[in-house]
């Protein structure tokens, strides 16, 4: 019976510790109006507004990594054949982070995230939504302060068959909360 005891308050402490490294961060990002051009050179004015969850654990004392997930919704105006179309992308990424002062009160940090995802979007005379899978590659650099405010700017590159969709490429402003 003591040994059942011991096993079980073993199992608790290891997994208050363990938890203890862990860190969870929700948040909202925004990317600002891009000048893309279209197919035909009309100018195509696009903006997103997201939210992402993200899972964190400590790899070293400098290294932490991680399981983001993202999505983004924003108007395609005007954009060839709808001018009410919207573009809605989303991802799966595993992240990896060097912390430059972890455990500080200022803690900056540069990462890089890899992962799939789609995109689609309603631009057709029918105003259905078409989408394709994309693998998304995701480059970041951010501070954290005082252990769980965030801010971080991301570059999001979708890459699919040869090519880049420029409708689903953004450069994020994030912020989030670390619990």
């Amino acid at each position: 019976m003591n040994h059942k005891l011991l096993i079980t308050a073993f199992i608790i402490l290891a997994s208050a510790s363990l938890s203890a490294q862990n860190k969870f961060e929700i948040g909202v990002n925004y990317s600002p109006r891009q000048n893309l051009m279209s197919v035909d050179d009309g100018p195509n004015m696009l903006y997103k507004f997201g939210a992402y969850g993200e899972y964190r654990w400590d790899l070293s004392k400098h290294f932490v990594a991680g399981a983001r997930l993202d999505a983004k919704v924003g108007p395609l105006s005007p954009y060839l054949i709808n001018d009410d179309a919207i573009a809605i992308s989303g991802d799966l990424l595993a992240v990896i982070d060097f912390n430059l002062f972890p455990g500080k009160t200022v803690n900056p940090y540069i990462g890089f995230g890899l992962g799939p995802g789609f995109g689609m979007d309603n631009n057709t005379f029918d105003h259905l939504f078409g989408g394709t899978f994309l693998v998304y590659a995701d480059a970041r650099l951010g501070i954290e302060l005082f252990r769980h405010l965030r801010l971080s700017v991301d570059y999001s590159l979708p890459y699919w068959r040869g090519s880049f969709p420029a409708i689903f490429t953004t450069l994020n402003a994030n912020i989030g909360w670390v619990f």
